[in-house]
Parts: structure tokens; sequence; C-alpha cells
């Protein structure tokens, strides 16, 4: 039942991880199309000595960049079955979240927009004004929707932390051959254990890391949970 659940849950980090992309990518477009709205609009403003920075567009494309850069790493990370590798996953995506986060409250929550763009946009350009109330409001709410997908991935990613990632042997055992090994002799009992559990179990680690004594913490509550239900 483990297996399978580990089975599902790297599925899973691939199929989100493959939704946010597409979801960043689309942000970067969206971003990069309001940039060129942004600069021919005040092209036709009349001349003015302070035009602000258009921030709240240049957080969503910094937003669809840091999304897309993080499904790259969440994208080799699913292939790859080190838990330490997966910690160091989990805590740079946490902590590219808080930096987002905070980045979204200091732009579009701190600063008044609608004031902003009244102290050089007057009424002949009140079409222009409302076009970037609009969009103020828009690239709010995708930065904040875009980091519901985010805090899926750092979900399912602990929860595959916790129960480990190690390969899924019960996948091996569908009756496919192994051509690992030579099919003129035939293999030895120490050799198939290799082939199915890995050669993880012949590793004698003579010290234990925090972190795995961590792990393996997690693991066996976990396997306890699952073994009394």
């Amino acid at each position: 039942m483990v297996g399978c659940t580990r089975c599902c849950l790297h599925t899973s980090i691939r199929a989100v991880n493959l939704f946010v992309n597409l979801c960043g990518v689309g942000v970067i477009i969206y971003s990069l199309w309001l940039i060129k709205k942004w600069q021919v609009g005040v092209s036709e403003l009349p001349s003015v000595s302070y035009i602000p920075k258009p921030w709240f567009i240049y957080v969503c494309l910094g937003v669809g960049m840091a999304v897309c850069l993080s499904t790259l790493c969440g994208h080799i990370v699913a292939n790859r079955t080190s838990s330490s590798l997966l910690f160091i996953y989990i805590i740079f995506i946490f902590s590219l979240l808080c930096l987002e986060v905070s980045v979204i409250i200091a732009i579009f929550y701190k600063m008044n927009w609608e004031m902003q763009l009244a102290k050089f946009i007057d009424e002949n350009h009140i079409k222009f004004k409302n076009f970037l109330i609009f969009h103020v409001k828009m690239c709010r709410l995708i930065a904040i929707l875009i980091l519901v997908p985010q805090i899926k991935v750092i979900v399912l990613a602990a929860i595959l932390w916790v129960i480990g990632a190690e390969p899924r042997a019960h996948c091996n055992d569908s009756g496919i051959p192994n051509f690992r090994y030579s099919f003129l002799a035939a293999p030895t009992q120490s050799l198939l254990d290799v082939s199915r559990h890995g050669f993880r179990n012949y590793e004698a680690s003579p010290r234990e890391s925090f972190l795995s004594y961590v792990n393996r913490y997690f693991r066996m509550q976990f396997h306890r949970r699952v073994t009394l239900s």
C-alpha cells in the first residue's frame, strides 16, 4: 500500500507541476502584453515630471518566472529517489513561496495604485486609467491564485518525504525480464534481491545523519497509522 502511495504521489507531483508550469507561461505572456500596453498608453500622455514604475506588472512577471523555475526543479525531483534532495526542494519552494507572498503584500496591498495613477493621468485619458486599475486587480488576483497549486506541490512533496521516496520496487515485479544481467547465466538469489530492492539495502551506513533519523521516524509513524487503519 505504501508503494502504491509513492507511485500516486510521484504522479501527482508531476501533474501539478505541469499545470503550474502552464499557468506560469500564461502569466509571463499576460505580463509582457501588459508592459506593451503600458508603454503605448504612457507615450500618448502629455509630458509629466513623474511617472511611477508599473510594479504590479513586474511583480506578475516575476511570479510567472519564479513559478516556471520551481516547476523545473519539481520535474527534476519527481524523477529522483533521494530523500535529501526532496527535503532541499521543499525548503527551496517554501522559501520562494514566502518571498512571493511578501512581495505581493508590499506591492498590491501597501500601495494605493488608484491614487498613484490619478497623479499623472488626467480626465482626458480616463479610459487608460480604468484599463490600468482593472488590470491591477487582475494581476493581484492572478498572483494570489497561482499560490494555491504551489502550496499543493509543497504538501505532496512533504508527504512523499515523510513516507520515503525510495524506488517503487513493486512496480518492477510485473514479469518484465531484467536486462541488466546476462541471460546466459541463471541469476542467483542475491542478484534477484539486489534487482528487486536496489542496492540501498546492502549499503552499510556506519553513522546515521540527523535528517535520516527524522525521516525514518516520520516514516515509522506513517506505517503504523496505515497498519492500524
